[in-house]
């Protein structure tokens, strides 16, 4: 009898494990099974190439064998900040819009309607997230009078863990986001995945601003990003409240809400998008996690750096910035 009940049970596991679904964090990023076959996709037991048993290494160049604007293994091509159909795959629901712009923007080039024309082209990014190991500036990282930032080397996995089950108990996070990224302070945040999953941005033209997020995610990700860019996290009020900073003095609200925004100065003005969102306000309103093709002239383009440099300036400035110039503020306040 006892043989008969074990084997119930096992069908019964059996059965949920094969109508589950595969994977919380993406495969091969987590919800792994005893008997995974996921480690051999990037690990190698006594012939690897890389740092932690890696096929290859860096490790970025291992993320974009598949991640890669060549890459053949995963959907999103973060190099190009495009949405492409080249796993054996489809999900249901859909996780993104085919030759679409991702909603991070890209590395190397981003598919993004930066001019706010009603069509998305793509075109090489003028700033973007360090993700090869080099070395830059944190602005903004650090306690209150403590200079404009810290130096930082980044790559794919400062920020995002691909193993997943950041979320407590595998459970995923959003982009498999890291609870603190590597190299930042130590105060723990967790950005919880979104359901269902959708990679593209949500305009059909390409707009980038004006993104639907989920409320959590906005709140989150404005805390998360933060880990490194500390007093760039402000509350309603402190665009009229001194920080007591020299340099991060007086700051735009980048969390929360409180300021009336959805009828700020009369709302968008003809050319925008009427559905734009932007309560509860976070990083994520105006700037791209990736990088941005957006261009920067006249004043935009020569805004001192917060350590007071103005190299380089011109497009370089843009700082990951979802449109031309200074679009994201005319497109909220509508001077």
């Amino acid at each position: 009898m006892m043989d008969i009940r074990r084997l119930y049970m096992t069908f019964i596991v059996v059965f949920f494990l094969a109508v589950a679904p595969v994977w919380a964090d993406n495969g091969p990023h987590g919800d792994y099974t005893a008997t995974t076959d996921a480690c051999a996709g990037c690990h190698r037991a006594h012939t690897a190439q890389g740092d932690n048993l890696l096929i290859t290494g860096p490790s970025y160049d291992l993320c974009l064998t598949c991640h890669g604007a060549s890459g053949n293994g995963a959907d999103t091509d973060v190099a190009d900040g495009v949405y492409l159909q080249r796993d054996d795959e489809v999900e249901t629901p859909d996780e993104g819009v085919v030759n679409r712009g991702l909603k991070a923007g890209g590395f190397i080039n981003a598919r993004m309607d930066v001019g706010w024309s009603g069509s998305a082209a793509p075109a090489p990014v003028t700033s973007s997230h360090l993700w090869d190991e080099s070395n830059g500036v944190a602005w903004g990282s650090g306690a209150t009078g403590s200079g404009p930032g810290s130096g930082m080397s980044l790559t794919c996995v400062s920020c995002h863990n691909p193993h997943g089950g950041e979320g407590g108990n595998n459970s995923a996070t959003y982009r498999i986001l890291r609870i603190i990224p590597i190299g930042s302070g130590d105060e723990q945040t967790i950005v919880f995945d979104e359901d269902p999953k959708h990679y593209t941005v949500d305009d059909a033209s390409g707009k980038y601003f004006g993104q639907d997020y989920d409320d959590q995610i906005y709140s989150d990700i404005a805390h998360w990003c933060a880990r490194c860019h500390d007093r760039y996290l402000a509350l309603s009020g402190s665009g009229h409240t001194d920080s007591g900073d020299p340099i991060f003095a007086y700051r735009h609200i980048s969390v929360g809400t409180g300021c009336g925004c959805h009828d700020m100065h009369g709302g968008p003005p003809p050319t925008g998008n009427p559905n734009y969102r932007h309560d509860p306000l976070s990083c994520l309103t105006c700037h791209v996690a990736h990088g941005t093709s957006a261009i920067m002239t006249g004043h935009a383009s020569d805004v001192p750096w917060p350590d007071g440099s103005t190299s380089p300036g011109g497009n370089a400035r843009s700082a990951l910035l979802r449109v031309n110039n200074r679009g994201v503020c005319q497109l909220c306040h509508d001077k």
